[in-house]
């Protein structure tokens, strides 16, 4: 929740799934889009459209485990998810951990008003090469 809430105050838009915007609007965090899952393709606007059109540009989306409590459609759903980011070579973050440390970085660098640049336009601007 506080990374949410974190990326919602630096101005980014936050789609969730019905049920995790339910918990996200319940912790306070509201202006939330809400997207229709996987297994619901005739729902609209559903996460594979947005998915396979471009409109979601970073995907945060932690695998559920092993609980017996998770069915097989939820990890097919966020399976699904995941795989799609990665053939439309969209970001995918798959851990806490990874998620909290982009948000850090995000915000210390908007913070000094840098902008983020890739490792080639980065490795240009050195003042030596050694290749």
């Amino acid at each position: 929740m506080p990374l949410a809430k974190t990326l919602r105050e630096m101005g980014f838009k936050i789609y969730a799934t019905e049920h995790t915007a339910d918990v996200f609007r319940e912790a306070g965090l509201n202006s939330i889009k809400v997207l229709y899952k996987v297994k619901e393709p005739h729902k609209k606007p559903n996460i594979l459209d947005y998915l396979t059109s471009g409109k979601i540009d970073l995907v945060i989306n932690i695998p559920s485990g092993n609980s017996e409590d998770v069915n097989d459609k939820i990890w097919e759903d966020e399976y699904t998810i995941r795989r799609l980011a990665v053939e439309f070579n969209i970001p995918v973050v798959t851990t806490l951990e990874l998620a909290s440390a982009l948000v850090r970085a995000i915000r210390c660098k908007s913070a000094r008003g840098e902008s983020i640049k890739s490792l080639n336009e980065y490795m240009d601007s050195l003042p030596f090469k050694l290749w």
